[in-house]
């Protein structure tokens, strides 16, 4: 797993980045192979923002969140992530399955 993790207007901090790279870990259960993960941290009018984007084989997942915590949209934006994969190897699932 490639992680990139970009700040703006906003310093980094040894907690922060640890947080992100353990949330980060959870993603690798869902790919094959080495994925390649894209994390914006900002802060905008007192909101912090967290985007993601994980790529994978020509394929991508997005997902952002903004909340007043910049720890409480690390959260956010994996469990929106999750739930995406999830989807899709649901449908991935579903297709094997169906009867011709």
């Amino acid at each position: 797993m490639e992680l990139n993790i970009t700040y703006r207007h906003l310093e980094s901090t040894p907690s922060i980045e640890e947080q992100i790279k353990k949330k980060a870990r959870r993603l690798k259960k869902y790919f094959d192979g080495k994925i390649y993960v894209d994390w914006k941290c900002s802060v905008d009018r007192g909101a912090h923002h967290s985007e993601v984007t994980v790529s994978w084989n020509s394929m991508s997942y997005h997902a952002s969140s903004a909340e007043d915590s910049l720890y409480k949209t690390i959260d956010d934006v994996i469990q929106k992530l999750e739930r995406q994969l999830e989807k899709k190897n649901q449908q991935v699932r579903d297709k094997l399955h169906r009867k011709h």
